[in-house]
This record gives structure tokens, sequence and C-alpha cells, in this order.
């Protein structure tokens, strides 16, 4: 890239991405496009560390005798702390204003989406954990903190105590043990879970069958976000016994991973499953479609579980949401109420509000977000509030007040009997998925679909009309003939001048006369005594 802009009069570079998260993410493309920028700026080109120090965020560790014992050097008289740094998410301001503001065009996807779908962004469901697997919930956590108050190497334990405090709630009925390894190469456990009957099937899967279930009576196709696929630790896959829940309901469930189809052919394989195999819903990681994946084919997505990075977080609620999209798109979140789930919801609530704010929609606590000091990923702003006692709850009343009224009005519907009304335009839309084969053919009539839908309504394309609000196509009247090329079809369905077949009232014989000969440039005038038709 840097070679080709050199050599280049002009440059536009194009990006969906710009940031990652982290200052540094555009530290690298700034000196391919503009070296001469960083130079004035008293930069070098292996300065990364310094960029980060000056906009972005470096958290230092620093172990000593006094906290854990603990020194690279312990068997000599030499002996010194352990000290650990970590590039962290944020950005200071003065990357735009210096480097940015000048050379950079920023736009929405909606500033160039002529005709964007509704995003419906549904507040996170806050549902109730199982009586019978609270005390289970409560002992894993007592437990943990015992462990971190009583052992010398007890810091150690605050990521754990996250880690399976999150997850642990959505499968307890195969998860696994947790054991620390100590200095003596020995395995300490810390925590055994207590067996829980696989036949229960939890708050949180009921509530998902109630949302896939709506769904499904639209016609609708699903996307479910998890994170534990038990890649890292076997026992905590969740994919399987979700496959299995909603199978009950009589949906077609399919598993997309990293081992079932190359990262270059997930989105034709998806795309297969959903529109021609006719599987209803994917359980799928949300790293898997982090980038470069579209999800058109699956307008609704639900994110059953909450990945610790808010990017890729974000990056995964947008997959469906892309221009070429013609559903209503929908997000729901789930999670367990008065657990770390419901402190992660309420994180993520508090960070979407800051990046909200740098996308020019501020609020005020969306501005105290950005310009706080807690720009760190998910979990490390999780473990800081377990350390400092701090309980996060979340609020389904003012998430809801929030929410938009379609928003309102889809959580309100949760679990009760749906009637799917199409609306013309999505009857449109819907037979041309169905009838047209190319997509280039699609694309053009689904992009017109407004006109052409208002000329249907208004009788100007013959063997098309909306009886009692219900499509009709009859290609018979339309062409006299049932076999049509997508190319003509588009042709007929874009061409409104010629589509009106004219009536015995538009028609009209007369004679020719002298003073009304008709001029052409090719062909000859009508001699006078001829008959002609007025047809317009």
């Amino acid at each position: 890239m840097g070679s080709i802009a050199a050599v280049s009069k002009k440059v536009i570079g194009g990006t969906g991405t710009l940031f990652g998260g982290k200052a540094e993410d555009v530290y690298y493309t700034l000196w391919r496009l503009f070296p001469h920028l960083m130079v004035e700026n008293g930069f070098a080109y292996t300065e990364v560390r310094k960029w980060n120090e000056n906009f972005g965020n470096i958290e230092t560790t620093i172990y000593g005798s006094d906290d854990t014992g603990e020194y690279s050097n312990k068997q000599s008289r030499g002996g010194v702390t352990r000290k650990t740094e970590k590039v962290m998410p944020g950005i200071s301001p003065y990357v735009f204003s210096k480097f940015l503001v000048q050379n950079s065009v920023l736009v929405r996807l909606v500033d160039v989406w002529p005709d964007p779908v509704e995003l419906v962004n549904v507040p996170t469901i806050l549902v109730d954990l199982e009586e019978e697997l609270k005390p289970h919930y409560r002992n894993m956590v007592n437990t943990f903190e015992h462990a971190i108050n009583s052992r010398d190497d007890g810091y150690k334990l605050y990521m754990p105590l996250t880690q399976n405090g999150i997850a642990y709630p959505d499968n307890p009925f195969s998860f696994p043990a947790f054991s620390i390894k100590t200095e003596s190469g020995h395995r300490d456990l810390i925590w055994e879970p207590e067996k829980f009957p696989a036949e229960h099937l939890l708050n949180k899967e009921k509530k998902l069958q109630e949302i896939i279930k709506g769904e499904l009576d639209e016609g609708r196709k699903s996307i479910v976000y998890v994170r534990d696929t038990g890649s890292s630790v076997e026992g905590r896959d969740v994919r399987p016994r979700l496959k299995i829940v909603l199978e009950q309901l009589g949906a077609k469930v399919c598993i997309l991973d990293t081992s079932t189809v190359k990262t270059n052919k997930r989105s034709e394989w998806l795309k297969q499953k959903i529109e021609k195999e006719g599987y209803d819903v994917c359980i799928v990681s949300q790293a898997l479609v982090e980038v470069g994946l579209d999800l058109l084919c699956t307008p609704t997505l639900i994110f059953y579980q909450f990945s610790w990075s808010l990017f890729t977080i974000n990056q995964a609620s947008r997959r469906a949401w892309r221009i070429g999209q013609t559903e209503e798109c929908r997000l729901y979140y789930l999670a367990y109420k008065d657990t770390y789930q419901e402190t992660m919801a309420m994180l993520i609530a508090q960070k979407n509000k800051a990046a909200g704010a740098i996308n020019g929609e501020a609020s005020s606590d969306g501005l105290n977000a950005m310009l706080g000091s807690d720009d760190a990923d998910l979990q490390t702003m999780l473990i800081e509030s377990i350390k400092k006692g701090k309980v996060l709850k979340g609020s389904t009343e003012e998430w809801t007040a929030e929410a938009s009224d379609r928003a309102r009005e889809i959580l309100a519907g949760i679990g009760k009997k749906k009637q799917k009304v199409l609306t013309p335009k999505e009857q449109y839309v819907a037979w041309v998925n169905q009838h047209i084969e190319t997509d280039s053919s699609k694309n053009v009539l689904i992009r017109k679909s407004s006109t052409i839908i208002s000329h249907i309504e208004q009788g100007k394309i013959n063997g098309f009309s909306f009886v009692n609000g219900v499509l009709e196509v009859d290609l018979i009247e339309a062409f006299g003939f049932d076999c049509i090329q997508d190319g003509e079809m588009v042709a007929y369905l874009t061409d409104y001048e010629r589509k009106v077949v004219a009536t015995e009232e538009q028609i009209s014989l007369f004679e020719v006369k002298a003073e009304d000969k008709i001029k052409t440039k090719k062909r000859k005038a009508p001699v006078t005594g001829q008959l002609a038709f007025e047809l317009f």
C-alpha cells in the first residue's frame, strides 16, 4: 500500500474499520499514507511505543515482594521485581485533531446507503437465575473469593473468577473444575462444580426459545452468538446443548466453527445453509464473524453470550446490517440478573455510549465514559469492579426507556403468538428473491423497489397488482408466456413508459389529411387518405 501511495498523484483510501479500539491501530496506516506528517510531529517509524504513550493507554503492572513475594531472579541475591506492560484500549482526541481531521471524510453507513432498513437494538433482556442454580453460583463465587484472600498466589485467581463467573450459569451441566498450578508444578483444586441435572431447561434457554419462536413465526432467520465453544477448555462448549434446545421448537439448526469451512468460504456456506437447505438458525462464535463476513440472509442476531472484546461485539452486531439487506435487522442481548453477566451488560452499555460520543451521537454519559480512565477491555473492567467491591447493576426499565418505539414493541411481543403481515415491499422483495436468479438483476430490482411498487399500486405495470394488500403476478398477462429471462424482467419492470396496454378508449382511428401528415425521420409520411391509429 505504501509503494502504491508513493507513486500515485492522488490517493483515496477506504476502510470500514479505522480503529480497533487502540491508538496504535492507525499508526502504521498514517506512516504509509502521510509519512511527512508523522516526521513533522517528531515520530520515527519504529516509535510505536512513543505513539501509545502520547495518544493511547499503557497499563504497567509491577509485582514487588510486598505484594506477592515473586522475583524474576528469586534464587540469587540480586533479585528484582517483575514488571509487565500491556497496551490497553483508548485513544486521545488529539489523534483526530492532529492527523485525521484534515485528511479524512468520516461517513456512517446510512450516509452511503440510499434506502437503509431499520436496525432495531432491543434492550438487554435480564433473566432471573433459577432458584435451584443460585446456591451453586453463589458457592462458586464464595469459593474463589476465599481462595483469593487466603492464598499467597490468590491474586492470580481474579481472571479465572470472572471467566467462570460469566460462563458457569450458561452451562452448569458439564462445566469443568478449576485448578491452579503451583510453584512446585502440582495443581491445587480451587473449585469443583456440583452436578446439575441435564434435563433441567434453564431460564435463559427458555427465553432464547421464545425469541426464536417469534422469529420463526415471521419467517425470519437467526444467528445465535456464543463465546464458549470448548476450544480452550473441554466441557465449556454450549453449542451442542443449544442446538438441541432450539430443535425442540422444530427449528433446523446448524453450527459454524473454525473446522466447518475455510474462512473465505463462510459467507457462501451460510447462504447455502439458510437459503438453499432451509436452516432457520446458525450458532456461531462472535470471533468467527468479527470481520469479513456478511450475514444478509440472517437479519436477526442474538447475543446469548458476550465476548470480552467490545470491538468484537460491535463488529458482530453489524454483520447483517449491510448494504443489500432488505429486511429489518434486530439485535437481542441476553444476560442473567444478579450475576457477573449483568455487570458485563452494564459495562457494555457504558462503553457503547462512549463510542456514540466519538461517532457524533453524544450524550453526557457517553462523554464522561470517553473522557474517563476506564478505557480497558471488559474483563479488566470487571476485575476492577470486583476488587473495588462495586456492584454494577443494569436497569431494564432505563434501557427500555432509551430504546426506539419499534424496539419496545418487539420486546413486548417476545413470547406472544405473532401473525406475520408482510408489507408490499416485503412481498415484492420476496418475489424477486424467489424468481430472479442473477444477483445483478436482483440488485437492480430491489434498489428500484420503491418506484416499481408505486407503479404496481397505480396499475401501471400490466400483470402485476396488489389485491387486498397481496401481491399477485400473472406472467401470461404481462408477456403472453411464463418463461422469462432475468434481463427481460428487469427491462419490463423498470421501463415504465411501455407498460400500459392501450384500452379501447385510448385508441382512435382517423383518416390522414394533407395537413395531418406525420413527420418521421426514416419512414415516408403516410399518403393522404390512408388510415392511421392514434394509440396514446
